[in-house]
C-alpha cells in the first residue's frame, strides 16, 4: 500500500485544512516527533478517478506486491532521461529542474513541498500539451511521486497527485486498446511503482498487452520494423526499449519470450540505421545520444555475440574513437560483427552499408508502396531522404504501374551490393530500379530502366537480330527525383551537367551518365529543383537506361572528372542504346566501367572488355583491365 501521508477525500476531492505548504510542514513535524512507525502503515486514500475508496484492496487471487523503493539517484536519472528525449524546450527545462530538486536529497517538509509543487506543475502542463509530451510529463511525475512515497516524507497533496495520475492512466486505456502505445510507458511505470494499490496495479495488463501486440504487428521475422523511414523505425524501437527497461527495473518482463525474441531481432536491424556516431539522423543533423542510447543498451545485452559486438563497435565510434579496422578475410567485416547489409523481401525493405566504420555509407530503400522511400547517409549526415519519385511516358502516353514492386535480384559480397526491383507497366513494359553500392570506393549508382516484360509463360523472348535495328515506336521520356535532405543545396555548373551537393562543405557529386557531359550537346540531364535533384531522360524506342552516379567520397571532390557513353558491339555491329549501353567514368586518375543490357544477355564488347552478363560495374586498372566488382547475369 502507498506509504504517503495523503489527506482524506471529501466529495471526491482532497480536503485541506490550509495551504499545501503549511500542510506539508505540519505533516513533517508530526513525523519527526513521532519516531518510527510500528506495525503496518495506515491505509492510504485510493488513487481512483472518483476518489471513492479510502484504501486499496488487492486483486482477487493476486496478493499485492510490496512497494518498490525508488532512490534519489534512480528517480533523478529517470526524470532527467525523460526530459532529454522531449522535443519541447520548456518540458526539458521543467523536468531537469524537477530532477535537480530531487537530487538535492533534502527531505525536510519545505523542500518536499517544493517537489510536490513541481510535480503538480508537470501535471498541469500535461493537460494542455500534445500527446507525446503529455505522457512524458506524466511518466516523470510518476517517478517523482514514487520517490516521495517511499521516503515517507510526502506532504498533504501527494494523494491528490496520485489520484490525478490514475485519472490520466485511465484516460489512456481507450488509446491503448486501439493500438496507440504512446502512453504505455507511463501506464506501465505507474502500475509497477504503485503495484500495492489496486487502482494502479490493474492498469498494467492493458499497457503490456498493447506493447506486445504492437511489436508482433510491426516487427517481421527478419527484424524489420514496418514503418516508413529510419526516424520512425528507430523512434519506435527506442520506445519499446524504454518500456522494456521500465519493466525489468521494476520486477519482471512486460511480455512473453516470443515478443522478446522479435524485439532482439529488431534491435539488431536497427543498429544498421544509426549514424556514424551511434546517433539517430534527421534532416537537420543528428539527435542527442539520449534518443538512441536505449536501443544500444538493448543490443549490448543481446544474446547473440555478433549483435553485442556490433553495438559495442557503434558505441566506440559514437565516443569519437577511430572505429576503422583492417578488413579481415571475409572482406567487409572482421567476421565477428553483423553483416553490413540486410534485405527483408517479405517486408520490402533493404538496408545497405559500406561497413561499420564511423563515416560509413548507409542506404535505406523501402519499396512497399508505388513510390519507394529512399535514404542515403554518410557518417552523421543524412544526404537523401524522402520518396524516390518517378514518372514515364511512351509516345506521349503516361506509363502507370499495374502491380507492386518485386525483387528481381539481390546480391551482396565484399566488393559490391546490388538490388534490383521491378514493377509492371502498360504496353508490355516494366520499370527496373537499381541500387548498387561499391563500399570500398564509396560509390552509389541509382538507375531507372524501362524494359520489356518476359512472356506470361516464362519463356525467353526470341533473340533479336543485331543487324536489324527495330523502328522506334515513339519517344520514351523518364523523370526521377532524388529528395535531398533539408539542409543541403545543389550547385549546377554552366557548361557541364554534373551537380555538386553541399552544406558547409561538399557532400555529394552527382553525374547523369546517360546524358552528354556538355550542356550544349543533347537534352535532358540533372537539375536542382524544389523537390531535390531532378533527372530528365529522353530516348528513342521503348527501352532505355538512366543511371545517376553518386560519388560519396569527399577526398575526390575537386578533381578533374569526365564521363562518356561507350559504343557496345555485338558480332562486329554497333548496337543502338535501346539494346545495350555502356559508360566510362573518370575522376582524377580513377576510372570505372558500367554496362547494362536492355534486351537479353549476349556476348558483347565495349572499351575492349568482353562481357556476357546483364549488368557489370568495375574499376578500370592502369593496365586497362577491368576489375569487375559485380556481374549480374
Amino acid at each position: 500500500m502507498v506509504t504517503t501521508d495523503a489527506t482524506p477525500l471529501e466529495n471526491g476531492k482532497p480536503r485541506h485544512s490550509g495551504g499545501g505548504r503549511a500542510s506539508s510542514r505540519e505533516s513533517g513535524k508530526r513525523r519527526k516527533g513521532g519516531g518510527k512507525r510500528q506495525g503496518r502503515p495506515h491505509a492510504d486514500e485510493s488513487a481512483g478517478a472518483d476518489g471513492a475508496e479510502a484504501a486499496a484492496k488487492p486483486l482477487p487471487g493476486a496478493p499485492a506486491r510490496p512497494p518498490m523503493k525508488v532512490g534519489v539517484a534512480a528517480a533523478g536519472r529517470r526524470i532527467r532521461g525523460i526530459g532529454d528525449v522531449s522535443e519541447s524546450l520548456e518540458v526539458r527545462r521543467r523536468l531537469r529542474r524537477l530532477a535537480r530538486q530531487i537530487e538535492r536529497r533534502s527531505q525536510d517538509a519545505q523542500h518536499m513541498a517544493f517537489v510536490e509543487g513541481a510535480i503538480g506543475d508537470c501535471l498541469d502542463d500535461a493537460e494542455s500539451a500534445g500527446d507525446r509530451e503529455r505522457w512524458l510529463m506524466c511518466e516523470a511525475a510518476t517517478w517523482g511521486l514514487a520517490w516521495m512515497a517511499r521516503t515517507r516524507r510526502a506532504g498533504g497533496s501527494a494523494g491528490g497527485l496520485l489520484e490525478r495520475l490514475v485519472r490520466e492512466a485511465r484516460s489512456a486505456q481507450a488509446g491503448l486498446a486501439s493500438g496507440d502505445t504512446r502512453s504505455a510507458r507511463f501506464v506501465l511505470a505507474l502500475s509497477r511503482l504503485f503495484a500495492d494499490i489496486e487502482a494502479c496495479r490493474c492498469l498494467e495488463s492493458g499497457a503490456a498487452a498493447a506493447l506486445a501486440a504492437e511489436i508482433g504487428r510491426l516487427v517481421s521475422e527478419e527484424g524489420t520494423i514496418g514503418l516508413q523511414g529510419s526516424v520512425a523505425m528507430l523512434e519506435r524501437m527506442v520506445h519499446w526499449s524504454l518500456a522494456r527497461d521500465i519493466a525489468l527495473a521494476t520486477g519482471s518482463p512486460a511480455w512473453d519470450a516470443a515478443t522478446e525474441r522479435l524485439l532482439a531481432r529488431a534491435a539488431a536491424t536497427s543498429l544498421r540505421l544509426l549514424g556514424g556516431q551511434g546517433r539517430l539522423l534527421v534532416g537537420a543533423g543528428r539527435m542527442p545520444p539520449a534518443f538512441s542510447d536505449p536501443l544500444l543498451e538493448v543490443a549490448v545485452a543481446a544474446r547473440r555475440k555478433r549483435v553485442r559486438r556490433t553495438a559495442e563497435r557503434v558505441q566506440v565510434a559514437g565516443r569519437g574513437a577511430d572505429a576503422r579496422k583492417p578488413r579481415g578475410k571475409r572482406g567487409h567485416t572482421d567476421g565477428k560483427l553483423l553483416p553490413r547489409d540486410h534485405h527483408d523481401a517479405a517486408a520490402a525493405v533493404a538496408i545497405i552499408r559500406s561497413g561499420w566504420e564511423r563515416d560509413a555509407v548507409r542506404v535505406l530503400l523501402d519499396y512497399r508502396t508505388a513510390t519507394p522511400h529512399l535514404e542515403v547517409a554518410v557518417g552523421d549526415r543524412l544526404l537523401v531522404e524522402g520518396p524516390w519519385r518517378w514518372s514515364a511516358s511512351h509516345g506521349g502516353r503516361p506509363l502507370e504501374p499495374s502491380g507492386p514492386w518485386s525483387v528481381s535480384c539481390w546480391e551482396s559480397d565484399k566488393k559490391a551490393t546490388y538490388l534490383e526491383i521491378v514493377a509492371p507497366l502498360a504496353d508490355g513494359l516494366q520499370i527496373d530500379r537499381q541500387v548498387v553500392l561499391l563500399p570500398a570506393e564509396r560509390i552509389l549508382l541509382l538507375a531507372d530502366a524501362i524494359t520489356h516484360r518476359s512472356s506470361a509463360d516464362g519463356a525467353t523472348p526470341p533473340r533479336p537480330d543485331p543487324q536489324v535495328v527495330p523502328r522506334p515506336d515513339g519517344d520514351l521520356q523518364m523523370r526521377a527525383v532524388l529528395p535531398l535532405a533539408a539542409t543541403l543545396e545543389g550547385d549546377e555548373t554552366d557548361e557541364t551537367r554534373e551537380v555538386l551537393v553541399y552544406d558547409t562543405r561538399p557532400r555529394l557529386l552527382c553525374l547523369p551518365l546517360a546524358s552528354p557531359e556538355w550542356r550544349a550537346a543533347g537534352r535532358g540531364g540533372l537539375s536542382v529543383g524544389a523537390e531535390g535533384l531532378v533527372l530528365d531522360h529522353h530516348a528513342a524506342g521503348s527501352r532505355c537506361y538512366a543511371p545517376v552516379w553518386l560519388d560519396l567520397d569527399p577526398s575526390r571532390q575537386g578533381r578533374p572528372l569526365t564521363w562518356r557513353q561507350l559504343t557496345v558491339a555485338d558480332t562486329r555491329q554497333n548496337l543502338p542504346p535501346h539494346q545495350a549501353v555502356g559508360f566510362r567514368v573518370q575522376v582524377g586518375l580513377e576510372q570505372w566501367l558500367v554496362y547494362r543490357t536492355l534486351d537479353e544477355v549476349r556476348n558483347r564488347t565495349l572499351l575492349g572488355c568482353n562481357v556476357a552478363c546483364g549488368f557489370l560495374v568495375g574499376r578500370i586498372e592502369d593496365s586497362g583491365v577491368v576489375d569487375r566488382a559485380i556481374e549480374i547475369h
